[in-house]
């Protein structure tokens, strides 16, 4: 009988430990799941690599041809060349060239028009690219810096580089005017030019022509005042007149 009580008891608490571990799997879904596995993957590695740096093959120059001076005027576009010299034996890829433009303690204050090229630097070759920079109107003038750099990987790995092409101040001046203003003021110009050499001429020959006739008198005043008398003779030689003129003079001295 007893054997029999401690069977039942034995049971009972199985059956207790049993429906225990029931409603804990119900309360925590976590374990009623497919435990899942831990991933040891670095994202950075599915990422695409980041310039960090330039090639030492490759080296920029650069000029502003319409600015030579660094003044450059708002309200249009500027043109930036940029020329990369490739001295390796590897070949390049230029991607694309950023700029801005910022204050004398590095400030942001506008950032220039990414510009792509996608074309191809060879050894031992050298590229210009044009690279635009256009300034409002309405941007204050003064002194700003521009920055610019050109960007470029190699053509088989595809490795990224930048490299930085200039960080030099500039000054943003006025407009400058347009071609059909400027071919106005021109002809404007020379219009002026012109009627002040007309008026000019005019003048000397207004004053030079009243001089000459109160100051030198001309042939029939001379003529009626008296003239040379050897001047006069030898306009009449061979006339009656030079004749007359030379019979009066001998009977005069005969008397």
């Amino acid at each position: 009988m007893s054997s029999f009580v401690q069977a039942r008891r034995f049971l009972l608490i199985a059956l207790v430990l049993t429906s225990a571990a029931v409603v804990v799997c119900e309360d925590d879904p976590a374990l009623g799941e497919d435990p899942v596995e831990p991933d040891f993957s670095d994202p950075a590695l599915s990422e695409d690599p980041v310039a960090t740096g330039p090639h030492s093959d490759v080296e920029p120059a650069w000029i502003i041809p319409d600015c030579p001076d660094g003044k450059v005027p708002v309200g249009g576009s500027t043109d930036l060349v940029v020329a990369l010299a490739n001295a390796g034996s590897t070949m390049f890829n230029v991607s694309h060239i950023e700029g801005k433009l910022t204050t004398s303690t590095g400030k942001t204050v506008k950032e220039l028009p990414r510009y792509e090229y996608g074309q191809n630097l060879g050894p031992r070759e050298q590229r210009s690219f044009r690279f635009p920079v256009p300034i409002d109107a309405e941007m204050p003038l003064g002194e700003y810096t521009l920055v610019a750099q050109a960007y470029y990987s190699t053509h088989k790995k595809k490795e990224p580089f930048v490299s930085a092409v200039l960080n030099e101040p500039i000054e943003l001046v006025p407009p400058l005017p347009d071609k059909e203003a400027q071919m106005m003021r021109a002809i404007q110009l020379g219009l002026a030019a012109l009627a002040i050499s007309l008026l000019g001429l005019a003048v000397t020959r207004i004053f030079g022509g009243g001089s000459g006739a109160s100051g030198k008198p001309g042939k029939k005043a001379a003529s009626k005042e008296g003239s040379d008398p050897k001047t006069e003779n030898e306009w009449l030689a061979g006339t009656l007149a030079g004749t007359e003129n030379r019979g009066q003079r001998k009977a005069k001295k005969k008397a």
